[in-house]
């Protein structure tokens, strides 16, 4: 399963929330650093050893390897100090030239490893080169901050995607998760409310609970335990919709490939 995580505009926290989900995630799991903008990962995440992730090994080597046509993901994993596996991403935009003809056949890379693939591609626009990984995805899960701006540049992208053609295969499914304070208890209501208003029949999954503190452990701008943290318990809380979600198009692409072979 391949779940891409993305933002509509700005940073509402895109990067924590795919890390911390697939830190929780019961089921094997990987997460890649997919943003154009370039990654991180490699920056603020050492291996369990203390030493440095090594940098040209992750999204670029990928690429290669899908292009002679025998990419696999296991050679492309690394594994950070906590045990989650990851693959590195860009380092800078100007890495992407040239991989546009390979997105396709990364997605597929992805789908195909075992148990579930997280992926952050950062800010989604129109003319982003990761468009063809988000629309092979299984989930297509927005990030957002409950504010003005926020929920307004959430609605416009998904009323761009709509109009999107994916090609012989289904969308992705769509969701949305919120970054809100703890006593923050209105935002989820507010933002169902603007969807339905604007004919966006898109589920609003719940809530990533941030405090600064849990963040920066996260980023690893600072050491400490952080399990029964806001933010770790509300990601949890989080796993069931979001793979649900995922399973929703993987049966609906299923379906249209044995009415397709009729």
């Amino acid at each position: 399963m391949l779940i891409t995580l993305a933002s509509a505009k700005g940073s509402p926290g895109v990067t924590t929330t795919a890390r911390v989900l697939a830190s929780v995630w019961p089921q094997e799991v990987a997460l890649v650093d997919a943003d154009p903008a370039g990654g991180d990962i490699s920056l603020w995440s050492p291996a369990p050893d203390g030493t440095p992730l090594d940098p040209d090994t992750g999204l670029l080597t990928l690429a290669v390897e899908a292009r002679r046509g025998v990419a696999s993901l296991d050679p492309q994993l690394q594994t950070i100090d906590g045990g989650l596996q990851v693959v590195c991403g860009v380092q800078s935009p100007g890495q992407l030239a040239g991989m546009g003809p390979v997105w396709p056949s990364l997605a597929g890379v992805l789908r195909q490893h075992p148990g579930t693939v997280v992926a952050d591609v950062g800010r989604l626009t129109p003319d982003s080169p990761v468009l063809p990984l988000v629309l092979d995805s299984d989930a297509l899960v927005f990030v957002v901050r409950p504010t003005i701006e926020g929920y307004a540049h959430l609605r416009e992208r998904l009323r761009w995607l709509t109009t999107v053609d994916s090609g012989m295969r289904p969308m992705p499914a769509l969701g949305v998760i919120a970054v809100t304070e703890a006593r923050d208890t209105g935002s989820l209501r507010d933002l169902e409310l603007l969807l339905g208003h604007a004919g966006l029949n898109v589920p609003v999954l719940g809530a990533v609970g941030v405090d600064q503190k849990s963040a920066d452990v996260v980023a690893a701008r600072i050491a400490r335990g952080i399990d029964r943290s806001l933010l770790v318990r509300s990601a949890r809380q989080l796993v069931g919709p979001v793979r649900a979600l995922g399973e929703s198009r993987q049966h609906a692409a299923a379906g249209f490939l044995k009415k397709e072979l009729r």
